[in-house]
């Protein structure tokens, strides 16, 4: 088993004290590797699985409600942050506020993304039981353009991340976080460029947006050239409401006429709803990341020229009981030190072969047990608050 994988789970967890709410989809192990639409394995019939699938997303979203009322909701992570920036000085204290605020503006826009989402997947599940096959045109184009909307939001937080790892120049650092508060601002605010009075150029979806996606989803053009035939006012959207021929034939045609094309519109759906499903874990990590650098920044002793340094994974101890459990004493948050376990079981060429246990939590400290190809290790690591 990928040691990878046991700490997304656990770094799942830490998403739990972060946002106080478990990620929205336990199932995922957040493995994706570049899956074509044009795959697609399933018992169901096209639209039972499309249904079942948007109706799964709808749900699930339902826990996030919790942020309907974002102020409040992050209102006790704000006071934490404002009091561990009171004692911090120049220039860590501003970069803070910044990685701080680029990391709530960015969860901010994953839920303003995954709500419009949703509604789109009521009007999906809508238009494929009344069988409407226009309104099932548009809403899948459009379900595609904001999942594609929101990695490029995704994109853009990553590459700070990884900009930022092992950084110590003041300018380069700013530079990242101002590239990143740029795609935030016109992502949010962003109109057309025909859009009088504009402040903003909203990202465009087909240079930017769909590049992001298409890293992930190869023909993701490919779909999304598909579907623009059937929402454009052409032969395309013609057809779904005639038999194809201009002045002859039958006029709004029973659904069996054009099952084929209403079949491909509905796994194109269902495709996309499982990447979405596939991403909750590595979108729920990233901001978890992104808060424990602004926690390095507001720990004491924190030195720009080597706050992002990446630690090496050199624990005290031997792992072989809770006495002597792995601990890496230079960690700087407990996240750090859960990279660490990670790390150290990479580069010790230790295998994981079952899930993590927690063996005690005492004074503070996580005891976790990992099953490994050499025995159950102790890892002891700080308990997250």
């Amino acid at each position: 088993m990928d040691s990878s994988l046991c700490i997304e789970f656990r770094l799942d967890a830490c998403l739990i004290h972060f946002i106080g709410l478990a990620s929205h989809s336990e199932e995922s192990t957040g493995e994706h590797e570049g899956r074509k639409m044009t795959e697609n394995q399933t018992q169901y019939s096209a639209s039972e699985a499309a249904i079942l699938l948007l109706k799964e997303y709808r749900d699930k979203r339902d826990r996030f409600r919790v942020f309907d009322n974002f102020d409040h909701a992050m209102s006790a992570m704000q006071q934490s942050v404002e009091l561990g920036l009171a004692g911090t000085a120049e220039p860590l204290k501003t970069i803070a506020q910044r990685l701080y605020k680029i990391s709530v503006d960015g969860f901010f826009m994953v839920q303003v993304c995954e709500y419009k989402i949703s509604y789109l997947s009521d009007a999906l599940v809508q238009a494929i039981e009344s069988q409407n096959p226009v309104s099932l045109a548009n809403n899948a184009r459009a379900l595609i353009e904001h999942v594609a909307a929101l990695i490029f939001v995704m994109e853009a937080l990553e590459k700070l991340r990884a900009s930022l790892v092992s950084q110590g120049s003041e300018t380069k650092v700013n530079e990242a976080l101002g590239k990143a508060e740029l795609i935030l601002q016109r992502s949010y605010y962003g109109k057309s460029p025909k859009a009088s009075e504009k402040t903003e150029t909203a990202p465009h979806i087909e240079s930017e947006c769909l590049a992001a996606l298409e890293k992930f989803v190869p023909d993701i053009r490919e779909v999304y050239g598909y579907l623009c035939e059937f929402v454009h006012p052409n032969f395309g959207s013609n057809l779904l409401v005639s038999t194809g021929h201009l002045g002859k034939g039958r006029l709004n045609p029973l659904p069996d006429f054009h099952k084929e094309t209403i079949d491909q519109i509905c796994r194109y759906c269902s495709l996309t709803m499982l990447f979405l499903r596939e991403q909750a874990i590595p979108i729920g990590s990233l901001f978890i990341n992104l808060k424990d650098l602004v926690d390095r920044l507001l720990s004491k002793g924190a030195k720009i020229n080597s706050v992002f340094a990446k630690r090496t994974a050199l624990p005290e101890g031997d792992g072989m009981s809770q006495a002597t459990a792995f601990f890496f004493p230079k960690a700087r948050t407990a996240l750090e030190a859960i990279q660490l376990t990670s790390s150290y079981l990479d580069e010790s060429g230790i295998e994981l072969t079952g899930r993590r246990e927690v063996g005690a939590i005492i004074e503070g400290y996580v005891y976790d047990i990992y099953p490994t190809s050499i025995g159950r290790l102790w890892f002891k690591v700080p308990a997250v608050v």
